[in-house]
């Protein structure tokens, strides 16, 4: 069933990916990476998923403006699910233009 799904990125998340990789300490003591592996995924990343462009402008997020441009992704891809683990902004959302805004547990109880 996973196969249906296509992995949807965009310039934005991949450029948030790479700023949170490399800028919290947490992350980095938790699992010991140098930026060249951060660099190393990033580019994996754009060659694996299907980069979305045409991005609209979105003012959904009131909280973190910042996740404006992952929906924002998720609605240029048309697609049926984002799967986040952000529990403070996106997934109180639940649903937007029929996208409907999930956590990664949630999604993998769909798929079985």
């Amino acid at each position: 069933m996973l196969e249906r799904y296509r992995l949807c990125l965009s310039e934005p998340i991949l450029v948030e990916t790479a700023e949170v990789l490399l800028t919290k300490p947490r992350l980095r003591r938790m699992f010991a990476y140098a930026d060249g592996a951060v660099s190393d995924y990033i580019r994996w990343l754009g060659i694996e998923a299907e980069m979305v462009a045409n991005i609209p402008e979105l003012r959904v997020v009131t909280a973190d403006p910042k996740d404006d441009p992952i929906l924002a992704t998720a609605v240029a891809a048309k697609a049926d699910h984002l799967v986040t683990g952000d529990r403070a902004h996106l997934l109180p959302i639940g649903e937007y233009e029929g996208v409907l805004i999930v956590s990664p547990r949630a999604f993998l109880e769909y798929l079985t």
